[in-house]
């Protein structure tokens, strides 16, 4: 009997043996308390951003409470959706299924209650529910509120598993994006729900977009 295979299979093993012999066991539910490190450090960095840049809503009263709510609810949703994604692109073939639903749910629930309002309102308001004074740089003040959510999303990333680096690199994005707009939400003085469904929407693709082209390169294997 020809033993010349037995001494390669050999080396294989003693190979695989060596490479294993020092791993130690992960503790239970580690990427999700990593994962939620990584969201707190965005939350706080994105608020510290907010701090710097914006008074702390001294004129809550010009905000209609209607207009807030839809703001700070559409954003957690949103960011909520995001973050149970990010878990799920840090596995192997990770699925973003349930977000997309999610998300588009929370889009249309926000779309028809713009168009009610939209309804309700005289036509000489339409510029203001829409446009507001903001829309030139609401989407661009969310993806700079972001952008430590965004550091923090990539860093938890790199240290999981990820196998689709564009898909992972948007959903870190879309996170960051949610946290800064749900942090923004917290000093925006627009009434509009119009304008949340369309400014504060694209801020967050805009944030998602930005990300998946850094995923193509960052989290490449």
């Amino acid at each position: 009997m020809d033993a010349s295979w037995v001494l390669p299979m050999t080396k294989n093993d003693e190979f695989i043996e060596a490479l294993v012999s020092d791993l130690t066991p992960v503790r239970h539910h580690a990427l999700r308390v990593r994962l939620a490190l990584t969201i707190i450090v965005g939350v706080i960095g994105a608020a510290i951003a907010l701090l710097i840049s914006l008074n702390f809503r001294p004129h809550l009263h010009h905000v209609t409470v209607a207009a807030f709510w839809v703001k700070f609810l559409y954003t957690a949703v949103l960011m909520g959706a995001t973050i149970v994604a990010l878990e799920r692109v840090a596995r192997p073939e990770g699925s973003i299924g349930s977000m997309v639903r999610v998300l588009v749910v929370a889009f249309s629930i926000v779309v028809l209650l713009a168009v009610a309002q939209l309804g309700l309102s005289p036509a000489s308001s339409y510029p203001g529910l829409i446009v507001g004074y903001s829309a030139s740089f609401c989407p661009f003040l969310i993806v700079a509120f972001g952008i430590p959510a965004f550091c923090a999303n990539m860093w938890f990333l790199r240290r999981a598993a990820p196998t689709r680096p564009a898909l992972a690199g948007f959903v870190a994005g879309a996170c960051a994006g949610g946290v800064g707009g749900w942090v923004y939400s917290w000093a925006c003085v627009e009434n509009g729900i119009p304008f949340i469904a369309i400014w504060y929407t694209l801020g967050i693709l805009l944030s998602g977009l930005v990300g998946s082209l850094v995923g193509k390169v960052s989290l490449r294997w």
